[in-house]
């Protein structure tokens, strides 16, 4: 475990102030009567203005500051991100928002390290420190491996007594010491259960091989067993540091600690809780081991026999090589049955000889258990249902066995069957196709002097038909124009009809793609008028939609009223007192709709006169707007000037973008009426 201190050192700053003095030169002094008046003394400068930059800007990086750490604090991937480039702003969060500890957990820290600081600095670092937490990592030495007889009294008595100094006092959390113990005891149990399940899953490896048994398998074998060499290694090598670690720790313990006895005994029944932990598992990775290493000899005993049987029949069959994927037999097979034969029976004796050992030892094993007739009676019991079950295992996994290479063979003769019938259909194809050749060969000549005499009399009658189904083709061509024609202007009507209602009423923005679409679906390819038409159509239009005409009436009265009350604000702007003089006549007068000149009615100007104020525009743009002409509306509108002009920018936009679509859809509808009356 490696500690570190934090010292707080403070720089300290020194500020000089120079003073620096001016003589005057020497002057003859005057009669006190004849001397001048001394003239008044100049006022002192002003004092300079205090300069706030430092201030504020102190203040914005703290709000910044503060601002990062309240984000930071939701978001985990820039705290992992404060953790590895910024971990000290990452620990004021941490403080801040007492994730860790207290305000005065973090103060009685403070002072903790600061007074440890002090103590280190002005203690002796020269003497030796024996069996204390304090300072830098321990190398340790490595242990060799006790054997398994070993009792733990015995290895108790074998560790070297440490040497006795006072105890050390613990200042740090007891529960840092805990974590390194259960950091080592969950390494080495790891290492340990790593290297076991590297040992079981090499014993089902063979097991898988040894039951699909092949001379190829020999070398995955051998490439697995050096494998699982390396890992249990390396894992062992692991598990034993970190028990000669813990190790360490317990003699660290053995010598005596100066810290709450519940503490102290807490820690010790882990570490004996680990220590059991470590020795449970090691005992189940040397079952495997084991296990695996008996495995091994049994599966090098067999691939030693192989690889003798095979050299043996390759002597005997010099062209006989097992690496092939369908060995051939050059010989007498009835020599390799022989030879196979005898090693059958050479196996068998071997084996008899092995269950004859076996029986031994077994009756020998029974002797030396406790007799009796009853006890006889149970443990004869106890073995004839082992064996039972035994024979019933293996009855089942013989069975799965044998169904499981029937079903193998019927797979091989179905492949083989199938592949007979196949090569059987591609040979009579190969005479079908040749019989079909020969027919279409004979009927071909035939069809060709038939034809030949056909082909004058349907050259002749054809002549005739063309003739007629010229006639025919033009009437229906005409035809089928004016169908199309008449369709398409149908399609035309029903499509500028569709955006023409689109703008009358409807939401704020009334979105007319649809309606736009079908006017170009319709109109083709050809019709210049509704391309031009369409091209006239603003661009906002197509994106956020039309503003229909009952929603521009709503929003004319909060425009009109806006307009009033800057009308006499400048475009560029205006004071406080013009603004206020503007709002108060705005809320004095009066609109009087009778006072618009009667040739005003009765024909509407196409550039409004210039003597007329925002009062008077706007007067007659409701006129015209309560009577539904709008674009006499946007006319006068269009003359308002300064920030009215302003304030009527949107409306006026949005009216002048209405008014270019629906001219464009009483266009479309026009052009599809012509189209119509055209083709009737």
């Amino acid at each position: 475990m490696t500690y570190q201190l934090v010292r707080h050192c403070r720089n300290a700053t020194e500020f000089q102030i120079a003073y620096i003095s001016y003589s005057y030169p020497f002057r003859k002094y005057k009669n006190p009567k004849e001397r001048e008046v001394c003239p008044p003394p100049p006022l002192p400068p002003p004092p300079p203005p205090r300069d706030t930059r430092l201030f504020w800007g102190s203040m914005a990086a703290l709000v910044l500051a503060g601002g990062f750490a309240a984000y930071a604090k939701r978001n985990p991937e820039v705290r992992d991100w404060l953790t590895l480039n910024a971990p000290w702003f990452d620990d004021l969060i941490a403080i801040a928002y007492r994730e860790n500890m207290t305000y005065s957990e973090f103060a009685f820290k403070c002072i903790e390290d600061l007074r440890k600081s002090l103590l280190n600095y002005f203690a002796d670092d020269t003497k030796p420190k024996q069996c204390s937490l304090e300072g830098g990592p321990v190398d340790i030495p490595a242990v060799p491996d006790e054997p398994k007889e070993k009792k733990s009294a015995e290895v108790a008595e074998e560790l070297t007594p440490c040497q006795r100094v006072p105890p050390p006092l613990i200042t740090k959390d007891i529960c840092e010491i805990e974590k390194c113990i259960k950091d080592l005891g969950d390494k080495a149990i790891n290492n340990y259960r790593a290297a076991k399940r590297a040992c079981a899953n090499y014993n089902k490896l063979v097991e898988e091989m040894m039951l699909d048994f092949s001379l190829s398998n020999l070398d995955d074998l051998h490439t697995a067993m050096g494998k699982r060499g390396e890992q249990v290694k390396d894992y062992l090598k692991k598990a034993a540091c970190a028990k000669t670690q813990l190790d360490e720790l317990t003699r660290y313990f053995s010598c005596g600690v100066d810290a709450p006895k519940d503490e102290i005994d807490n820690t010790k029944c882990m570490i004996k809780d680990y220590q059991n932990r470590i020795t449970s598992m090691k005992s189940e990775y040397e079952w495997e081991h084991d296990k695996s290493i008996v495995m091994d000899r049994q599966w090098q005993k067999v691939g030693e026999f192989m690889g003798k049987y095979v050299e043996e029949n390759q002597s005997l069959f010099p062209g006989l090589k097992y690496d092939q994927k369908k060995p051939s037999l050059p010989g007498d097979p009835d020599l390799l049955l022989y030879h196979a034969f005898r090693y059958i029976q050479l196996l068998k004796r071997d084996l008899g000889e092995a269950v004859a050992g076996m029986t031994d030892r077994i009756n020998r094993g029974l002797e030396t258990l406790p007799q009796g007739d009853n006890i006889n009676k149970a443990r004869e019991a106890v073995i004839d249902a082992s064996v039972k079950k035994r024979l019933l295992d293996m009855d089942k996994e013989f069975k799965k066995r044998y169904d499981d290479q029937r079903c193998a063979n019927e797979k091989m003769l179905k492949d083989a069957m199938k592949k007979q019938t196949e090569r059987h259909e591609e040979t009579l194809q190969i005479r079908m196709q040749q019989k079909e050749k020969e027919a279409t060969e004979k009927l071909n000549k035939l069809v060709e002097e038939k034809v030949a005499s056909e082909k004058k009399q349907f050259a002749n009658q054809l002549a005739e038909t063309a003739t007629k189904l010229k006639v025919v083709e033009d009437k229906l061509n005409a035809r089928l124009k004016a169908e199309r024609e008449t369709k398409r202007s149908q399609e035309l009507w029903t499509a500028g009809a569709a955006l023409l209602a689109a703008t009358k009423k409807g939401e704020q923005y009334v979105k007319v793609d649809k309606e736009l679409k079908a006017i170009e679906k319709a109109s083709g390819d050809d019709d210049k008028l509704v391309l031009s038409v369409l091209k006239a159509i603003p661009d906002s239009v197509r994106e956020k939609g039309v503003v229909p005409e009952s929603v521009l009436r709503q929003k004319y009265h909060v425009m009109e009223r806006t307009a009033l009350k800057v009308a006499l604000v400048e475009q560029e702007g205006g004071t406080l007192p013009v603004y206020m003089l503007s709002w108060l006549q705005s809320a004095l007068l009066f609109m009087k709709i009778p006072g618009i000149p009667q040739q005003e009615y009765d024909k509407i100007p196409e550039v409004p006169p210039k003597d007329l104020d925002t009062f008077d525009l706007l007067q007659r743009a409701r006129f015209w707007i309560d009577r539904g002409n709008l674009a006499a509306a946007v006319r006068y509108v269009s003359s308002l000037e300064g920030a009215s002009r302003a304030a009527a920018a949107k409306w006026q936009e949005a009216a002048r973008s209405h008014l270019e679509t629906r001219q464009a859809a009483e266009a479309v509808l026009a052009h599809a009426a012509a189209l119509g009356l055209q083709y009737i």
